[in-house]
């Protein structure tokens, strides 16, 4: 719940002016999310775009069918308004091999979870200290983003305002988001039993049942992003069906590809001198 929330603000245009001139990639993409549709605030977007109905500004801004179907594929991730709530963590689970060990640093225990998987790999013990991990890692949208106009006529009470049920209604529609963080959790390799119970422990704090429900218990179906996929990890467009069949068993394949035969059998005995068992070359010269 918190990423969403710091996501959201820290995506925030502080006009429209603003937005086409310093982010001119984004500029179709979060006028039609912040400023087509009423979404300057948490609250408003949830209670205008997820509930239908009225927010801060009163009855004259309820909402219209097209903007309560941005407001759900954003916070879905099935369309792409803002770049944290696209790329979230269905997208960079699925693109990860079924047996990709994963090493994960929850932001609620960056500094433990940092140092833990810094041991792990072979680093200093208590590397980062809570004075050194303050200057390295600020933490964002701490305070009011005071430079942005919004926060002078915020009618809440802070930025990162849900109240109780729109608390509620966001959790509901980050159920399939809440499923595939429990899996990453139950993947990660530096995380143990105690550790993951711990994370979750703390979701029921924000999110209540939903922390508890598992894939196939939502009240949304997981989305199929299948697409998505193709166009963002490392396709320039998606690539044709059939060739991607007819190229399965290569691709598949988890042996290397044979060597290469260059020069002449001395010549290539010499190159073999410089490979390691996987016939790689390695990362430096003996």
């Amino acid at each position: 719940l918190e990423r969403i929330k710091s996501a959201f603000l820290y995506e925030r245009p502080y006009g429209i002016n603003w937005l086409k001139n310093n982010y001119p990639q984004y500029y179709e993409r979060r006028k039609a999310f912040y400023m087509d549709c009423p979404f300057r605030f948490l609250e408003d977007w949830v209670q205008i775009g997820l509930l239908g109905k009225t927010g801060s500004k009163g009855s004259k801004y309820r909402m219209k069918e097209e903007c309560q179907e941005i407001a759900r594929h954003s916070v879905w991730g099935t369309r792409r308004y803002q770049e944290h709530l696209y790329f979230n963590y269905q997208f960079h689970l699925e693109g990860l091999p079924d047996n990709a060990k994963l090493l994960t640093i929850r932001n609620e225990h960056l500094l433990d979870d940092w140092n833990q998987i810094e041991q792990y790999i072979g680093g200093e013990k208590d590397i980062l200290t809570p004075v050194n991990a303050e200057a390295a890692f600020p933490v964002i949208n701490k305070k009011n983003m005071t430079k942005d106009p919004s926060v002078k006529i915020d009618p809440y009470s802070s930025p990162k305002y849900l109240s109780e049920e729109s608390t509620n209604a966001l959790c509901r529609h980050l159920c399939n988001e809440i499923v595939n963080y429990k899996k990453i959790l139950r993947r990660s390799v530096n995380l143990n039993y105690l550790q993951i119970e711990e994370s979750i422990a703390e979701l029921r704090e924000s999110c209540g049942k939903y922390a508890d429900y598992e894939e196939g218990d939502c009240h949304y179906d997981m989305p199929d992003i299948k697409g998505k996929l193709f166009t963002y990890r490392g396709y320039v467009d998606k690539v044709d069906f059939a060739a991607v069949q007819g190229h399965k068993a290569r691709l598949e394949n988890p042996l290397p590809p044979p060597k290469r035969v260059i020069g002449t059998e001395k010549e290539q005995e010499e190159k073999d001198l410089l490979m390691d068992d996987d016939a790689y070359p390695l990362p430096y010269s003996l």
